[in-house]
């Protein structure tokens, strides 16, 4: 481990902007959660209503976890948070061991790094150390705001040391995944697959609650913090599992790194067919996003089936309070209209985030020096440019299609036209469009400051699911593109604000090739 304190604070340098802003968002959802409640909810009798009606959605449970007591003052608010948090502090985790250990040793900065006087186990213990100091200040810290927010200061310890808990255990699993993947590529879809799987064991366990099928909740981090049940009964054993688990994989990573060799992992990678089979640069470009696509399609099509399923359900969880605060957050219409704009918003975030990603698959490419070897072809910087930037958006924009038809097809209902349904999901994709393109003139221009393709959309999220509720004047919300959208399914359609962001997206991405074919190549 010598030299590992350097190491933290080197990593806490690069990483610092990201975590700031991911624990912020954190601390305020959670806390405007919290406040939100009474406002949902006047009476004791709707909050037991509410809760009664969301235990009676199996899609409801699936997504957010079963309520044991209808009267907990938390409920169904307490569990949706609960769960966007957990998800939001496993993907920070993963985030920062992942870049920290696979990624700087496929950079080859390990290497330089192994010249001096650093330990072979310094990288590993580095990572870990700022991604648990990261999973505790945000246990830490929320437990104060949702307690300034209202709820009880019992359940709001246990719900901070459950989130944190969930950071413990994704820290271990992907210190493990590292060791076990043999490219940065690969332990993403090892860490991020297990990702998946514990959420699917959680989402089976509970709508299983009362069955012997319940008990799978018991194999997934998720469905430990779930457990907690924090003002839903209270109980802290739970938090005993992710330390368990914490405890037992750390000393497993650092055993199986002290017996691989730099560069490689024990898990020796597939062989590839012995002639190449790519001769253009998309299909260079969807070679290596296609998994990736694969993964976010399978998650859009599981969501729309769920999302569907509860559309006819939703009506029962709000109150008169409630259905005002949603139209608050842009919701307009009937209970299951008001569901319908919020869902498509929401899936217009993933498929941004999705873009983007494919986004930065580009400046990989250049800053791992690959970029210099296929220009040395006769590809040229714009056809290489082009088919990244292709795979954004013509990926986002299938994300969103099939969320909406799969979410009109899982509804199997009359009282509604299908492509009524199905619309909420187009109509916010010239949004998607203007993000994605942000971010590209973001590599072209300023390939340095690439994350702020990230920050832009951390910054509209925040706008859009909380400048509502904190009350910002209307033109700071008007900054996001999102908020000039139409609200289909009630909102008339208006195509003035569609074609409008469509150009201003097509005036971006023209600004990006010309920077990206200008300016010098490789930038590091």
């Amino acid at each position: 481990m010598t030299g590992w304190r350097g190491l933290v604070r080197l990593a806490w340098r690069r990483d610092r902007i990201m975590i700031g802003v991911v624990l912020v968002s954190i601390w305020l959802l959670s806390y405007y959660s919290a406040v939100a409640v009474p406002t949902l909810y006047s009476s004791s009798d709707q909050l037991v209503a509410a809760n009664a009606a969301a235990n009676a959605s199996t899609g409801v449970v699936a997504m957010y976890g079963h309520i044991y007591d209808t009267a907990s003052v938390g409920g169904v608010a307490a569990n949706k948070v609960a769960m966007l948090d957990f998800l939001t502090m496993a993907f920070l985790v993963i985030a920062i061991v992942r870049r920290h250990t696979r990624g700087e040793e496929e950079s080859g900065r390990f290497e330089l790094l192994g010249a001096t006087p650093v330990g072979r186990l310094a990288p590993l213990g580095a990572a870990t150390i700022l991604a648990v100091v990261t999973a505790v200040v945000s246990g830490l810290v929320t437990i104060p705001a949702v307690i300034a927010g209202g709820w009880p200061v019992g359940g709001s310890v246990l719900f901070g040391l459950a989130q944190t808990g969930v950071g413990l255990s994704f820290v271990a699993l992907t210190s493990v995944a590292v060791q076990l993947s043999s490219s940065y590529r690969v332990c993403g879809a090892w860490i991020f697959g297990a990702l998946g799987v514990t959420f699917v064991l959680r989402m089976i366990g509970d709508v299983s609650w009362d069955r012997a099928a319940g008990v799978v909740t018991w194999l997934s981090p998720l469905g430990w913090a779930q457990q907690v049940r924090y003002y839903d009964g209270d109980r802290a054993w739970p938090l005993l599992l992710p330390l368990a688990l914490f405890a037992v994989a750390l000393p497993v990573a650092a055993w199986l790194q002290s017996r691989r060799d730099l560069g490689a992992g024990l898990l020796p990678d597939r062989l590839g067919p012995p002639t190449g089979r790519i001769g253009t640069p998309l299909g260079l470009a969807w070679r290596l996003q296609r998994s990736g696509f694969v993964g976010w399609l399978i998650t859009y099509v599981i969501l729309g089936a769920l999302f569907g399923a509860i559309v006819d359900t939703i009506g029962g969880l709000m109150s008169g309070p409630a259905s005002e605060m949603l139209r608050k957050l842009g919701g307009v219409g009937t209970f299951n209209d008001i569901y319908l704009t919020l869902i498509g918003v929401i899936a217009a975030f993933g498929a941004t985030a999705f873009g983007i990603g494919a986004v930065m698959r580009l400046r990989t490419e250049e800053s791992s020096g690959h970029l210099e070897t296929v220009l040395a072809t006769r590809v040229t910087r714009l056809r290489f440019f082009a088919s990244h930037a292709l795979i954004a958006f013509v990926g986002s924009t299938v994300l969103m299609a099939v969320l909406g038809l799969v979410m009109a097809a899982a509804h199997r209902t009359g009282s509604s036209g299908y492509w009524r349904e199905a619309s909420p999901a187009f109509a916010h994709l010239p949004a998607v469009w203007v993000m994605v393109a942000v971010a590209l003139v973001a590599v072209a221009w300023l390939p340095r400051l690439d994350w702020l393709g990230w920050a832009i959309l951390a910054g509209v999220v925040l706008l859009g699911e909380l400048g509502p509720l904190m009350g910002l004047p209307s033109w700071v919300q008007k900054v996001s593109p999102f908020a000039h959208t139409p609200k289909i399914p009630v909102e008339a359609m208006s195509w003035t604000p569609e074609l409008v962001l469509t150009a201003v997206a097509v005036a971006l991405v023209v600004a990006a090739a010309v920077g990206f074919r200008e300016r010098g190549i490789p930038v590091t």
